[in-house]
């Protein structure tokens, strides 16, 4: 009898843990981190103090900095184990699961989970998401569908690679793509783009192969939707960096011919290819591309969400996330840091600022900063002459502003490692 009575109690106390491990219940502090997009104050806070928290409830936290710290894989792993713990979890909690598992297999490629996951978002979470991110994950729906039975990009490094830097007349770096039929063209390398762009003649010059009837719709930076066409390399040639399957978006002619003809893009090389190359050191002359990366630290400041780029920079010794983009010529700050610093930037002279995309040209009112002085890593500069935004900014609503070329260009060169999440300025 006394032996039941212990077996009872035993089972009692397993039923008891097991109901308690079913219910998920965030921790606010660290869910404060991953909406203000701090993932560098997330990672550190994990680090430092992961005994002060519920373990168990820790694997929602892994899971997205698992994501945003480029390991898809271990994060789709880790979303799978979440649900096989918890039973019942807030519809927010659910979004994100689905959001973080639709981020990871954009950096896998997997269109035909994206058009899965992309309908789920679309048919039940449209609450939870912007009105013009909306817009855009319909149109990348349609865009899945059109590449369903497409392999995922590859890239392979025969050997490392040390690229010579062509400038055009912007000042964008270049690189010399080779097709499958021996042609070859400069097409702008940019961090910040979230596809690989060609323009139509050059498609046709490079023999890519078009999807049939695959129309989509592509929005650029000022909001603009593009119609457009997808082709795939099959492959391609980057000096001695071979290419496979590589999905682009084909744009008319004229969407990517500016200044009334004397400035002509013929594509853009971006995230789906350059995040494949795992690290990049480039200077004004040269282009590193290590066949074998090696980790150079192990605290990592580079976080991908999604496609986007998102660094930490510091002002005034407060951390912020700001969009890595070595497309834009200029750093610009958003509003939300004009909000953070209003006594100190109101007084500053008012005037608009303008940049282009595919599609347009957005102007906005904002405020002249004659200096600011801003840190990364280990590294203080100033920068001159910038604008911070007086409206907000709609595309990135959490992040402080966005780094181009002027940042870059304080250093005599940078690395940037997606395979360990970090970027490095000497």
């Amino acid at each position: 009898m006394g032996k039941l009575i212990k077996m009872c109690l035993v089972f009692m106390v397993l039923c008891t843990e097991m109901a308690c491990t079913k219910i998920f219940q965030p921790i606010k502090k660290l869910n404060d981190l991953v909406d203000s997009e701090k993932f560098g104050e997330l990672y550190t806070e994990l680090s430092a103090n992961r005994n002060t928290y519920n373990d168990k409830t820790l694997i929602y936290y892994d899971l997205i900095l698992k994501s945003v710290l480029n390991q898809p894989e271990e994060s789709n792993a880790l979303i799978q184990k979440f649900r096989e713990r918890f039973s019942k979890f807030s519809d927010t909690v659910n979004y994100n699961l689905v959001q973080t598992e639709y981020y990871n297999d954009q950096k896998l490629l997997n269109y035909k989970k994206l058009k899965e996951l992309s309908k789920n978002l679309i048919e039940n979470y449209e609450r939870f998401i912007d009105s013009s991110d909306f817009v855009e994950l319909k149109d990348d729906n349609v865009g899945y569908g059109f590449l369903e039975n497409e392999l995922p990009t590859t890239v392979v490094k025969y050997t490392d690679a040390k690229i010579k830097v062509i400038k055009d007349l912007a000042g964008y770096n270049l690189l010399r793509v080779k097709s499958q039929n021996d042609s070859i063209v400069n097409m702008v390398f940019d961090t910040g783009a979230n596809v690989n762009v060609v323009s139509e003649s050059t498609a046709k010059k490079l023999n890519l192969r078009i999807l049939p009837k695959a129309v989509v719709y592509v929005m650029g930076a000022t909001g603009t939707r593009n119609a457009s066409k997808i082709a795939i390399a099959d492959q391609g040639f980057i000096e001695n960096i071979e290419f496979k399957n590589a999905e682009f978006i084909v744009f008319p002619d004229s969407l990517l011919t500016f200044a009334n003809g004397r400035y002509k893009i013929h594509g853009v090389i971006g995230f789906p290819i350059i995040m494949r190359f795992e690290s990049i050191r480039f200077t004004d002359s040269l282009i590193y591309i290590p066949k074998n990366p090696s980790a150079d630290t192990n605290i990592p400041n580079l976080f991908i969400k999604g496609d986007d780029y998102i660094i930490d920079v510091a002002y005034k010794n407060k951390k912020l996330p700001f969009f890595f983009d070595t497309g834009n010529s200029n750093t610009s700050f958003y509003k939300s840091m004009y909000d953070m610093d209003s006594l100190n930037f109101k007084a500053l002279k008012d005037t608009v600022y303008s940049y282009s995309s595919v599609g347009g040209t957005i102007t906005e009112k904002s405020k002249l900063l004659p200096e600011i002085k801003l840190d990364c890593g280990s590294k203080s500069f100033v920068l001159n002459n910038t604008y911070i935004a007086l409206e907000k900014n709609i595309l990135n609503p959490d992040l402080y502003g966005s780094i181009g070329k002027d940042f870059v260009n304080q250093y005599k060169s940078i690395l940037i490692c997606f395979k360990y999440a970090y970027i490095d300025f000497d």
